[in-house]
């Protein structure tokens, strides 16, 4: 993933910053036994998708400060970043992980919790995430794998949906209906 970050300033609501997420999920092959698909979002406790990777690389480099609030000071860290780090989130999450029964059929999706690994995948065990800082160029292989992630058709027929007429709560709803294939990618991808 490629990140962004800008100071704003002058806007309507006072001064604040922006991002940019570049990049696809990242592909994690299991050595024969699967791939798993690490996503740039993550499953929040409203049962909502939100973005990770923005947060997560200020938290894994030490910044205190908020997006809206990075100071000068931070935007150096920011520059003079490199090397490879634990990831962190303040909220001790990680990105979503996924996979599939079957990858030709999108509906198989499923989330995978770290702890899990073993459940699905026998021997293996997931002991961490790390971020690194890098100036390799960014790799499009995703859609080459998952050829039906095409973001231009409808998620309903890409993913489960309930049938027309019918609205769940969303703490209701299972992690394949709130999927779509934009959220395989960083918002500036889409």
């Amino acid at each position: 993933m490629e990140i962004s970050y800008s100071k704003v300033t002058h806007s309507l609501i006072g001064n604040g910053g922006a991002t940019r997420l570049y990049g696809e999920a990242l592909i994690l092959d299991l050595g024969g036994k699967d791939t798993v698909y690490i996503l740039p979002i993550q499953h929040d406790p409203n049962n909502s998708l939100t973005q990770v990777y923005e947060d997560g690389v200020l938290t894994s480099l030490g910044i205190k400060n908020s997006i809206g609030s990075l100071s000068e000071a931070d935007f150096a860290t920011l520059r003079d970043a490199s090397g490879r780090r634990p990831f962190k989130l303040k909220s001790g999450r990680l990105p979503v992980i996924v996979s599939f029964k079957s990858e030709t059929d999108p509906k198989t999706i499923f989330e995978i919790q770290p702890g899990e690994f073993g459940r699905y995948f026998p021997g293996v065990q997931f002991t961490g995430l790390d971020i690194e800082i890098t100036t390799d160029r960014i790799t499009y292989k995703l859609q080459e794998r998952l050829p039906w992630l095409d973001t231009t058709v409808a998620p309903r027929k890409i993913f489960p949906r309930d049938p027309p007429g019918v609205s769940r709560p969303r703490d209701e709803l299972p992690f394949s209906y709130m999927i779509t294939p934009a959220r395989f990618f960083g918002d500036g991808s889409r």
